[in-house]
């Protein structure tokens, strides 16, 4: 029996053993089932980017390189090309959904933390393919990275269209951003692995058995940067200019930006605790043994031997095992994404730059402690054997509680625990690995760097007009990388933004040239020293050429970029008006007055031409210079004197800046005068018959066209053409024929003429001509100023010059021997026919037709006498003047001064001149009336000087306007130059054909004899 009893206890013992090791995971059960999950479809916005370039294509960025298309829109509304264009999608950038569902069952939900093997699956085209991109590919490259392939152009609807620069000289085309969007689905899927139970047995050891889970809270590691600080600024590009102060536009500024990498947010919490094991059961088998004594009846005492085996069983509990484990809170990554700016100066007024972040994360979580602790299996424990013996009687079993617990405390091992995960930047932060007791500190997100973004050559428009500190703002964006709940989302912070001046200069520094080499007046206003083009009036003299001076260089403002320099590049139009009419240098071109003329930005230095009909007077010539943002119209943005430097400039209101702008245009101006000349003077004929060969040929009448001039140079200083001896003054040595000792007997006269531009043309004005004379001596070495006296019908001895002076000379325009051209005579008589009221003849031209008055002219009016006063001065009057300007068919029609008085504006004065044949010459100042008191008074006194020669000298100038106490242009006597000498080469000595030199002064005209008279050819009684 007892053996029995034995094997039975052996049999059960081993089927426990055998059914343990079956609920273990032996090899004849399967424990685990696979459950494959997926996630509700998600939106994802790839977008295809087209980017214009300098030759006006597109170019887009493919997953292997960039594909350029061309522009199938126009310059200024530019499309693609319709073009396919390939991308390879990493998913891991798009947020994926937090949930799974069982493929078979949406209601069975799972949490991405929980998910293996995810990967992207089943891509769609939305309801925008076709619309907005047409799809023609997509599939899966990797379990992370979908491919597709679209197509976008002209044919679909982009949603950003936007010019962000141009593409430089020479056009300036602008260039143009479009982007299309490419709205799609994707989902992910991925499985679960459980067991086949949903709530394992917690009692791997048996029914009886059970843990218990007390979870307390202990550390944390709460850290998080979720505030950047970032920054930026707006420069110039090149670091020529400070932006705040000044940059043009068509110059390129650059943006900076800088801030986090990423932000964070972490909330590790650490759980501790402990497993508590319960109802333990163990279990111990004792053999009883004992004896129990038998008297039969005969008394006899008999022993008989027990065993019994007996299995005693109990449960023990409160058996501890601590453990400790980290578990995520909270766990945020944000990776900067960008950062855009605004400003006016920027192309489009806006920019965006990507900031450039390698920032991953991932994370695992559980909120069940069962995933987190994994407690020891839970023991079936055999206490050894043992033998009692009872003696006598049977003994008892013992209790096993207190050994049973001493077993269970030894045989059960330490929990193993595993934290939750996170990963950041391919580091695990938190390892999730299987340890003993406790799990592993985590580490803590380290504190992000700083991320640079910068963006160059970001071109200013060069039309944008002027802007004084134009705001800015700036924004840095961050976007999601991981979120262990989900509730992270877009994130944007501003940071301050320096303003930005767009301030393009444009300067005016204008000059003229001055002609004071050829500014005949008396008295001119005086020039400063040096010359000041802000003051100083220019003298622009008729009938020749000027120049204007238009720099792009000067002084600006003093800040960095500008001050004084060149700045032909912001400067898009240079114009000069004149209050008068000019022609071009080369005369090809003609300019009405008041009319603006643009000069090419590179030309510093114009020359125009001044025609002969402006009128003279004072005039104010305007410049002005525009740069290449001033308005197209109207006050252009404002103009500013020299130099657009006052901004803000609140006299101009110019948009988008209003009252804080600048002025777009430069102007100047500078004062002129414009001056005629007198010029051209010339002996044309002498009555002394011994000169009749010098101006007339053998007949006596027609002319040889010889005259003498005032030297061998013309009204410019050109070379004249005449030679040698055809030069004032008329001397002794200078006949054609070579005569060496002939000169001019006093009592015949000479003719002359000469020349005049400009304001000359009116009854009132007039020639003066003041006669001076000197006495030189046959050898030429004793010059002196002399008095000449001659007497008339009434009086002896008058003095020349004197009151008593008044035997008056009559001069005869059309006088044969004067030779005055048909045409000028002509020209007289239909101008004064046409302005018979300006010169009070209406009453005589009111008498004829216009041909037959200019015959009455020609015949009559102009051989009438005309006085032109004593030997002491004549004037030459209208009377004796010729037009000899340009007709009206010789000149634009557009002129300043009608057309048909143009002729007018140069002119010939007529003119003769003698001295008395009976003549007496003393020194200058001499006391002729005292002489006569000492001694007898006749033309043999030594008072007199008796041989040599007398110079007649002409100081000739011109009166406006019958203004004889101001004359107006002196022929050499004027401020600044001298037409005689400076112009016409008179030449101020000669050596005669015996060897004497002779000394002469400006004006000189001809030499008289002061020992010879006419009076020697002829008895005549009348003074020539």
């Amino acid at each position: 029996m007892s053996v029995y009893k034995k094997e039975i206890m052996f049999i059960i013992s081993f089927l426990a053993i055998f059914i343990f090791w079956l609920n273990m995971g032996g090899s004849m059960s399967a424990s685990a089932e696979r459950i494959e999950v997926i996630t509700e479809k998600r939106e994802i916005n790839p977008i295809v980017h087209w980017w214009q370039i300098d030759n006006g294509d597109f170019r887009a960025e493919n997953w292997n390189g960039p594909v350029e298309t061309t522009n199938a829109g126009s310059v200024n509304k530019p499309f693609p090309k319709d073009k396919e264009v390939r991308a390879r999608l990493d998913l891991r950038n798009y947020p994926m959904p937090n949930t799974f569902h069982n493929v078979n069952d949406d209601e069975d939900t799972y949490p991405a933390s929980r998910v293996k093997g995810i990967e992207g699956t089943n891509p769609e085209w939305s309801e925008t393919n076709g619309v907005t991109y047409k799809g023609i590919s997509k599939g899966m490259f990797t379990i992370d990275v979908l491919e597709i392939a679209v197509e976008t152009g002209i044919s679909y609807m982009p949603d950003v269209v936007v010019q962000y620069g141009n593409s430089g000289p020479p056009n300036y085309n602008p260039k143009f951003h479009v982007a299309y969007p490419v709205k799609m689905w994707v989902q992910w899927k991925g499985y679960i692995e459980t067991d086949d139970k949903p709530d394992p047995d917690p009692n791997p050891g048996g029914p009886s058995c059970s843990i218990d889970f007390v979870v307390g809270d202990g550390g944390s590691q709460k850290k998080s940067k979720l505030e950047p600080l970032p920054s930026g600024s707006i420069s110039s590009d090149s670091g020529e200019f400070d932006v705040v102060k000044g940059i043009p536009s068509s110059e390129y500024l650059r943006a900076d930006a800088q801030s986090e990498e990423y932000l964070y947010e972490q909330d590790f919490v650490q759980k501790t605790g402990k497993t508590v094991f319960n109802n333990i059961h163990a279990r111990k088998e004792f053999t009883l043994t004992w004896e129990t004594k038998h008297v039969d009846k005969e008394g006899n005492v008999s022993y008989d031997s027990h065993t019994d085996t007996v299995t005693k069983e109990t449960t023990v509990g409160g058996i501890e095992r601590p453990f400790s484990y980290w578990q995520i809170v909270k766990y945020n990554i944000w990776n900067l994404t960008h950062s855009e700016f605004t400003n006016y100066a920027l192309p489009g007024q806006f920019l965006s730059i990507n900031a450039f972040t390698n920032v991953t994360a991932n994370g695992k979580h559980s909120d069940n402690v069962k995933d987190h602790v994994f407690p020891p299996e839970c023991p079936d424990i055999d206490l050894p054997s043992e033998t009692i013996d009872g003696g006598s009687s049977r003994p008892s079993v013992p209790d096993i509680s207190g050994e049973a617990k001493s077993v269970a405390e030894s045989q059960i091992g330490q929990n193993q625990v595993a934290n939750d995960k996170a990963e950041f930047k391919g580091s695990v932060i938190m390892n999730d690995g299987r340890t003993t007791t406790n799990g592993p500190t985590p580490s803590n997100v380290p504190e992000p760097g700083m991320i640079q973004m910068t963006a160059r050559e970001l071109l200013i428009d060069s039309l944008k007009t002027n802007y004084f500190q134009s705001r800015s703002t700036g924004n840095v964006f961050y976007a999601p990388v991981f979120s262990i709940d989900g509730s992270a989302s877009n994130k944007n912070f501003p940071f301050d933004v320096n303003v930005v001046t767009v301030h393009t200069p444009v300067v005016i520094y204008s000059r003229a040239t001055d002609d004071k080499e050829h500014d005949q007046r008396i008295k001119p206003p005086l020039r400063s020293t040096p010359s000041d083009p802000d003051k100083d009036r220019h003298a622009f003299i008729l009938d020749r050429p000027f120049k204007v001076t238009m720099p792009t260089s000067g002084q600006h403002r003093n800040i960095p970029g500008y001050g004084n320099r060149d700045y032909s590049k912001y400067i898009k139009e240079k114009q000069v008006m004149f209050p008068f009419d000019v022609y071009t240098a080369t005369k090809q071109g003609f300019y009405p007055a008041n009319t603006w003329i643009s000069v090419p930005v590179d030309m510093e230095n114009v020359e125009f031409f001044l025609p002969v009909w402006v009128p003279e007077g004072q005039y104010t010539i305007k410049f002005r210079s525009f740069a290449i943002n001033a308005l197209t119209s109207g006050n252009f943005g404002g103009s500013e004197h020299h130099a657009n430097t006052t901004i803000p400039n609140p006299a101009f209101n110019v948009s988008p800046a209003g009252s804080l702008s600048a002025a777009h245009v430069a102007t100047d101006s500078i004062e002129v005068d414009v001056v005629g000349r007198l010029y051209d003077f010339h002996v044309t004929d002498i009555t002394d018959y011994n000169w009749k060969s010098a101006f007339r040929q053998d007949d006596g009448v027609t002319p040889t066209k010889d005259s003498y001039w005032v030297g061998l140079d013309g009204i410019d200083g050109a070379p004249r053409g005449n030679t040698n001896p055809f030069v004032l003054p008329v001397r002794h040595g200078s006949h054609p024929k070579g005569y060496q000792n002939v000169a001019v007997k006093t009592g015949y006269k000479f003719r002359f003429d000469m020349k005049t531009k400009g304001d000359m043309e009116s009854i009132n004005d007039a020639i003066r001509i003041k006669p001076t004379f000197y006495h030189v001596s046959k050898d030429g070495k004793r010059r002196q100023p002399v008095d000449l006296y001659y007497h008339d019908d009434s009086n002896y001895f008058i003095k020349i010059g004197s009151e008593k002076d008044k035997t008056y000379r009559t001069v005869s325009l059309n006088e044969t021997m004067r030779n005055v051209p048909q045409n000028e005579l002509n020209n007289n008589a239909l101008h004064y026919y046409n302005f018979a009221d300006r010169f009070n003849l209406k009453e005589t031209t009111n008498q004829y037709y216009e041909t037959a008055f200019a015959r009455y002219y020609a015949k009559h009016m102009s051989k009438e006498p005309v006085k032109t006063g004593p030997y002491g001065w004549q004037i030459l009057n209208w009377q004796l003047r010729t037009y000899m300007g340009p007709l009206a068919n010789q000149v634009p029609q557009n002129t300043m001064v009608p057309p048909k008085e143009i002729v007018t504006k140069e002119q010939t004065w007529y003119g003769e001149y003698s001295l008395p044949a009976n003549l007496y010459v003393v020194p200058k100042d001499s006391n002729v009336p005292e002489a006569g008191r000492v001694g007898m008074l006749n033309e043999n006194h030594r008072l007199f000087l008796q041989d040599g020669y007398i110079i007649v000298n002409f100081d000739l100038e011109t009166i406006n306007e019958s203004d004889t106490t101001n004359p107006y242009l002196s022929y050499y006597n004027a401020h600044y130059m001298s037409q005689w000498t400076d112009m016409e080469g008179f030449k101020n000595s000669f050596v005669d054909g015996f060897g004497n030199m002779f000394d002469l002064q400006e004006g000189d005209v001809i030499f008289y004899h002061a020992d010879q008279s006419s009076l020697d050819d002829f008895k005549s009684s009348v003074t020539h």
